[in-house]
């Protein structure tokens, strides 16, 4: 069967080489659609390198593209874009984070490289696509005037979507439904219902599941659409080598002869034929081992599952919790009983259903209080150290019950779902003095808790979708970090959470963890919630860093991702809840210094440390660090050196607030001149810096 791409055909071409290919053979023709797709537009001299660490913008197709500007098409799916997508560009070779939209439309490059004019572009979360566009339909017209009685639905998401194009094209013609997305894949039963054959399109596929777990849904799809007596066929990167080579691979005849084992009806050539050296000399190859699989005795092979599997360290836990939810209208929900919540528990729902906090589903009720405080671990022996309560207020403690289920809001919105399983006290100096270590209410963690009344509800919660389009740039859910991870082919990955600008001792540390534990690459995570009056801004910290990572930090090793969470100060709990954060994240490693996420002098320096000793292992390698310091003979950071305390020099986040709020360049030793600057022309242009 001849294959037109209408992706890489112009419409007024289609008459023209179905007439071209009628003269030569009586072989069938199917039309292969563009579909939900997004592609890059037309790009100078055809292709561009984009650095990781800059800012490009996103615009229409019309503009050409270069180094900062990436086109992409249709134009509509600029209007989709929110802050936090992230855009997979090229079989992979880039990704982008969308930073702003509106008039325009900005984007961080996480992972650089090169791209292409009219290649496939994935955005995550999902924008909503129609199942075909105006010029599928104008070819479909003109293939049924023509008599073409094959049709390829490309990126077909839904059962609707096939019934769609039969609609138009008739039970005469066959469908041919390309698996070529995760949801396609999610919903292969419902499709397989409605069409009259399958194909895996593995170069699209392997977009969106990891490389090592392609081989694995590949077989499932076969297997299921034979169980349907559905003819599947299987395209891209059949014999790719052929693009350039009169020969293929041994690994790509293997794959071949094992696709045809598996119980593949059909091979798809694409490059290899459309724009290869040897585009007969591939066809005759296919033909040639399609006849010597013919040769052979079939093979049955076991059901695998269809999980997939990845290189990076796995959830805590052992899998990301997802309870984020879609299709729930506001109206719909303004019958239930309401609970207004604060900013912080907002975030704690938040965090919760994108699965930062996995293994914990919900709030937490007494029993799993009770095993948290005495022992940092989880009823079933999960290492968790955190409390993660749901504390009402005063006025609202007598107006819920177990077993129902209220609506969440705040600022007056309906966010997430709560269904209640409990509702309990607890007395709240006992509770501070078991979390905080202390019932000071100078301590601001105690204070906070004290401040409300002594009663929580318990219970898995649910949060709406339309609460994602309110995060700020640079956010990543635990999701979108593993899947940068991924793009980036990192495995061991340094985690670093902060609370301040960059500055050169933290350089040191995360610097120094990556190259002596021979990680892939650093995620730097600062803390861009709710802070205390005089600590710097998220937004100042986050712009401190993306310089850094632009202009002196190693190629394609640092990502920058804002955690919108806040400070419990809770010291050495909250280290090590950080830490596993982090795991869900994607860490395998984590960087905890000296009186990590402390106050005061409520905690020793060394308790970190202390208390990882009892828990036992967390999956995450902790990386210590004693206070670190600059000697003035070693010209460089130090944690230990022979020199004496008279030419040590500390960093002093005091010293550096007052010298910025003063005008002043801080010392090269202690920040980057550039870094002062930046903060500087940020305080003369007026925009945050310090939080009032």
């Amino acid at each position: 069967m001849f294959r037109i791409n209408l992706s890489h055909t112009k419409l007024e071409q289609i008459e023209e080489y179905i007439n071209l290919i009628r003269s030569y053979s009586d072989i069938p023709i199917c039309l292969d659609t563009q579909g939900a797709q997004v592609r890059t537009g037309t790009l100078m001299g055809g292709h561009v390198n984009l650095e990781s660490g800059k800012m490009v913008d996103i615009v229409t197709s019309p503009v050409q593209g270069n180094t900062t500007k990436v086109p992409l098409y249709p134009d509509s799916v600029l209007q989709q874009l929110m802050v936090g997508n992230l855009i997979s560009i090229d079989f992979d070779t880039v990704l982008l984070q969308v930073v702003e939209t509106g008039p325009t439309c900005r984007g961080r490059v996480l992972s650089g490289g090169k791209i292409g004019s009219n290649k496939a572009v994935s955005i995550f979360p999902l924008v909503h696509m129609p199942p075909l566009t105006s010029i599928d339909y104008a070819a479909i017209e003109t293939c049924l005037r023509l008599g073409i009685r094959h049709m390829a639905l490309s990126f077909a998401n839904h059962r609707s979507d096939v019934e769609l194009l039969r609609g138009l094209v008739g039970e005469d013609v066959e469908i041919i439904t390309k698996i070529e997305s995760r949801i396609g894949l999610r919903n292969l039963a419902d499709i397989i219902d409605v069409t009259d054959a399958i194909l895996i399109d593995r170069g699209d596929l392997s977009r969106e599941i990891p490389l090592e777990s392609l081989p694995f849904v590949q077989k499932q799809i076969i297997q299921s659409a034979n169980k349907s007596k559905l003819p599947v066929y299987v395209a891209t990167n059949l014999l790719e080598s052929m693009v350039s080579s009169s020969q293929p691979t041994r690994a790509e005849v293997n794959d071949v002869i094992n696709t045809l084992l598996d119980g593949a009806d059909g091979l798809v050539l694409a490059a290899e034929t459309s724009i290869g050296k040897h585009p007969v000399g591939c066809a005759s190859m296919i033909r040639t081992l399609i006849n010597q699989y013919e040769r052979q005795v079939d093979l049955s092979i076991p059901e695998r599952n269809l999980f997939s599997t990845s290189r990076l360290i796995t959830p805590h836990g052992g899998r990301l919790i997802g309870r984020v939810i879609s299709g729930c209208e506001d109206q719909s929900l303004k019958g239930l009983p309401q609970l207004d919540i604060d900013k912080r528990t907002m975030m704690d729902v938040h965090q919760i259903a994108v699965g930062a906090f996995s293994p914990i589903e919900g709030f937490m009720g007494r029993e799993v209080l009770e095993s948290v405080l005495a022992g940092n671990k989880l009823p079933d022996g999960t290492v968790f150290p955190m409390p993660i309560l749901l504390q009402l207020p005063a006025e609202k403690t007598h107006n819920y019950r177990p077993h129902e289920t209220i609506a969440l809001t705040n600022a007056g919105k309906i966010w997430a779902l709560l269904y209640i399983e409990e509702c309990f006290t607890y007395n709240l100096k006992d509770l501070a003095i078991k979390w905080f270590g202390t019932d000071d209410t100078d301590h601001p963690g105690v204070l906070r808790l004290l401040s409300r009344s002594n009663c929580f509800l318990a219970g898995k919660v649910d949060l709406l979708s339309e609460y994602l389009k309110c995060c700020q740039p640079y956010e990543m859910t635990p999701a979108q970090s593993r899947l940068t991870f991924e793009h980036c082919q990192w495995q061991k990955v340094v985690g670093f959470h902060t609370r301040n600008v960059a500055h050169r001792a933290h350089e040191y540390l995360q610097l120094t963890a990556l190259s002596d534990h021979h990680c892939d690459g650093i995620f730097i995570h600062p803390v861009i919630g709710p802070k205390k009056t005089g600590d710097f801004s998220g937004s100042i910290i986050l712009k401190s860093y993306q310089h850094l990572i632009e202009n002196y930090y190693p190629f394609n090793q640092a990502v920058l991702g804002g955690f919108m969470s806040y400070s419990r100060y809770a010291g050495p709990r909250e280290a090590l809840f950080t830490a596993l954060c982090r795991k869900n994240y994607g860490c395998s490693h984590f960087v905890v210094g000296r009186d990590h996420t402390g106050v005061g002098s409520y905690y020793s320096p060394d308790a970190s440390q202390r208390l990882l000793e009892t828990v036992g292992d967390i999956g995450i390698q902790i990386i210590f660090f004693d206070e670190v310091y600059y000697c003035q003979k070693c010209m460089s950071y130090t944690s230990k050196c022979e020199h004496g305390k008279e030419f040590n020099q500390k960093i002093s986040g005091t010293q550096a607030r007052e010298t910025l709020r003063q005008g002043k360049i801080l010392p090269e030793w202690f920040m980057r001149e550039s870094v002062s600057r930046l903060i500087l022309e940020e305080l003369k242009n007026g925009s945050e810096v310090f939080v009032d």
